[in-house]
């Protein structure tokens, strides 16, 4: 029995605590012995609009029933490892909203999530998605250039680059390599221009959405830094530049100084390496299985399954975080009227279960996120092994991420600080001498093999609640839904040619009809003179002719003067 829960502690101190009973009032019941978490037949044909499931608050080992939050409000649950967060929280409210048909995104580090529930789920007739970071070749694909470019090509712009930006964000400038932010920026700003540009030449030359992934951005790269080089052509650049946005987003690298261009691309090639020595990540991020239209509308999973032991892939669950989440608050305000004023609400309630939350990478505008996301039915349930942890994230947005959770579960801490936050938070006695009502002591007490936790739940006044571990809820019934094995696909890459335009064919044909007009006059004057140098050599032969003759007629001529002379001498 922990400290507690003893008598002496519970005579004292029961006017500070809330009565679990009196707690779970208001609160939806979940049945371990029926598995259902509302009585057989009041949910209608669709369960999950009446919102009878949630995060787990309280035991009845009396009636064998779980009090659930079924509301809108968001939960944090906090513990270090081997509090048995997963196996109280995690694990069961998966097993409990899969009893309503709610849709849920779950991060799993260590797939046990996924190995515990998801057979359940798929007997539950829940279209189960598993995105595997750890072994990409099991489970889906997901592109995540596939979205922003569906925008593109219906022409809204904006949209497409908003969510262009966030993939940039995530996968480059959301982890600052040093001091200097200037190079992770430009290199995210390189990237978000290099994916717009092949949406651009994808478009205009009618190229299919299997050439629209990361591995071309890539090679879009090389090619446009190679064109672009002393005594190029730099054709692609110049079809770049027609478009402003493109421009402006690749101009500080293409045509900065040498040494800049290189510190920046050395950046972007750094942060882009694990797509380039990881074949089959590329290829799973090559294709997209993923239908996020249905996940806010019929009982839908997804599992992201990364390493836990290395965090390189962990910039990849904060982007499908971010991403899902923008669009399924799209398709809300999609479903309402259509004058950017009202806000709309997802017909199946979205429920994203973040497992180590606070070791993912900084997801951007996180604190918005959770504040808006409860007005579109979507709930957050972020798991955390420690406030610093949270604070290194978020810094001071922290706080406001804490205020927003409306449930706090709280297993054990290490942390004097934060104890003490807690401590203060439950309050003091109210005699002569006041005492805390639980003492950082005691909130580094509560009996772990019994599933004590501290609920901070509301307004409601602390309450010591137990939860019932995962064994209870399946039974050591549960089976395990093996991942099938995907098979690999070569991404379709493009050579990124462009071809010459009406206009640039006639100006071309316009050159070379100038060059062989050009030709053929020299032709003719070549020949005109050639025929002028052949009259002129001709009568130089004559004059030559002339000239080799005329000293042997004036000796002629001198001859026949002397006979002449000779013979009138003679006469």
């Amino acid at each position: 029995m922990s400290l507690v829960y003893d008598k002496s502690i519970s005579k004292k101190y029961g006017i500070y605590f809330e009565a679990v009973g009196d707690l779970i009032k208001p609160f939806q019941k979940y049945s371990l012995k029926s598995g259902k978490a509302a009585p057989e037949g009041s949910l209608g044909e669709k369960p999950w609009e009446s919102g009878r499931a949630g995060v787990p608050l309280a035991w009845s080992r009396k009636t064998d029933e779980v009090a659930v939050d079924h509301t809108d409000s968001h939960t944090l649950v906090i513990g270090p490892t081997g509090s048995k967060k997963s196996r109280l929280v995690a694990m069961p409210l998966v097993r409990i909203l899969g009893s309503a048909g709610e849709s849920m995104i779950i991060s799993d580090p260590k797939a046990e999530i996924y190995n515990r529930t998801a057979a359940y789920l798929g007997k539950n007739d829940y279209t189960v998605f598993v995105l595997n970071l750890r072994s990409p070749m099991h489970g889906r694909r997901w592109n995540p250039l596939a979205i922003p470019y569906d925008f593109f090509l219906k022409g809204e712009i904006d949209k497409a680059c908003e969510f262009v930006n966030d993939i940039a964000e995530n996968l480059i400038s959301a982890q600052k390599s040093n001091s200097d932010p200037f190079w992770d920026n430009s290199a995210g700003s390189f990237f978000f221009g290099l994916v717009l540009l092949l949406f651009k030449y994808c478009r205009d030359f009618h190229k299919g959405k299997e050439y629209i992934h990361i591995g071309n951005v890539m090679e879009l790269r090389k090619r446009l830094i190679s064109e672009t080089g002393p005594g190029r052509n730099p054709r692609l650049w110049n079809y770049a530049k027609t478009d402003p946005i493109i421009s402006s987003a690749l101009i500080g690298t293409v045509e900065t100084a040498n040494d800049t261009k290189a510190g920046i691309l050395s950046m972007f090639d750094q942060k882009m390496r694990l797509f380039s020595i990881q074949p089959n990540l590329l290829d799973m991020l090559s294709g997209n299985d993923i239908d996020f239209d249905a996940i806010g509308k019929r009982p839908t999973a997804v599992y992201l399954i990364v390493p836990d032991e290395k965090t390189g892939y962990h910039g990849l669950v904060s982007l499908f975080i971010k991403q899902s989440y923008e669009y399924m608050i799209y398709k809300a305000q999609e479903s309402d009227e259509q004058d950017g004023l009202h806000v709309g609400t997802l017909a199946n309630r979205v429920n994203y279960v973040l497992d180590e939350f606070s070791s993912l990478p900084t997801i951007g505008d996180f604190p918005a996120m959770i504040t808006a996301a409860r007005s579109r039915n979507i709930r957050f349930n972020l798991v955390i092994q420690s406030k610093h942890q949270l604070t290194q994230r978020y810094g001071d947005e922290a706080d406001t991420i804490q205020t927003n959770c409306n449930n706090w579960i709280f297993f054990t801490s290490r942390e004097i600080q934060f104890l003490e936050e807690i401590s203060s938070m439950c309050g003091k006695t109210s005699t002569d001498n006041p005492k805390p009502v639980l003492s950082v002591s005691m909130l580094q007490r509560l009996d772990k093999d019994a599933g004590e936790a501290l609920l901070l739940c509301g307004r409601a006044k602390p309450c010591i609640t137990r939860l019932p571990d995962i064994e209870l809820y399946d039974r050591n019934a549960f089976t395990r839904r093996p991942v099938s094995v995907r098979d690999a696909e070569t991404p379709a890459f493009l050579d990124f040619e462009i071809p010459l335009s009406e206009e640039e064919k006639r100006e071309i044909e316009e050159r070379d009809a100038q060059k062989r007009e050009a030709e053929k006059r020299q032709e003719e004057e070549r020949i005109r003179f050639l025929e002028r140098l052949s009259q002129r050599s001709v009568v130089d032969s004559i004059l030559g002719d002339i000239n080799q003759e005329i000293p042997a007629l004036e000796q002629k001529e001198q001859e026949m003067g002397k006979e002449k002379e000779h013979g009138e001498n003679k006469v």
